[in-house]
């Protein structure tokens, strides 16, 4: 069983303490608050977006990573369902050096944190100039892109003919292609 911290925690501490668990944490405002388990159709969106990422990216500088940390300049820690990070990082780095496209799979119930907590904490890694949320219940994406210090809605995607262009990346995101495998309403 977790037990979590008291007092608040800087990064390093949150990263040390986070080794010793079993359970995933994110770090906010200095506390580790844990991560909940996705859904199988969390969990299918995620992976089609990696494996995607995966053959789009091969022989290019980013790297698509799962659930790999990001560090904010308020020194929280999260970690995006799917990132790809630009930056030189070491095969032994817990953090992503340089993520340019963040991706969150919203539920019901992280609604309020992806559209409205992680924009801003996101928004503060100048690295990051886009960043997309997935609706896992629809075929849905919103695309929000940097605009100064902001990330600010740029549009959606809907439907299986829906794209999602990423150019910071030199890639093109079909939402046929996000939601194999899944029944949804478009």
């Amino acid at each position: 069983m977790t037990r979590l911290a008291e007092t608040p925690m800087s990064v390093e501490e949150f990263l040390r303490w986070q080794e010793t668990q079993e359970e995933r944490h994110e770090l906010v405002d200095g506390r580790p608050r844990l991560m909940t388990g996705g859904t199988r159709a969390h969990r299918l969106i995620s992976r089609n977006v990696l494996t995607f990422l995966h053959g789009a990216l091969r022989g290019k500088p980013g790297q698509p990573m799962d659930e790999f940390a990001v560090v904010t300049a308020a020194g929280n820690i999260r970690y995006p369902d799917v990132l790809v990070d630009c930056g030189k990082g070491q095969l032994g780095d817990h953090l992503a050096t340089g993520p340019t496209v963040v991706i969150e799979v919203a539920s019901p119930t992280s609604l309020t944190t992806d559209y409205l907590q992680k924009p801003r904490d996101y928004a503060s890694v100048p690295t990051i100039s886009t960043y997309v949320i997935l609706n896992q219940d629809i075929m849905r994406a919103a695309v929000l892109r940097r605009a100064g210090s902001e990330l600010v809605l740029e549009g959606e995607a809907m439907g299986r003919h829906g794209l999602v262009d990423l150019p910071e990346i030199g890639v093109r995101l079909s939402l046929a292609d996000v939601y194999e495998g899944l029944d949804l309403k478009e």
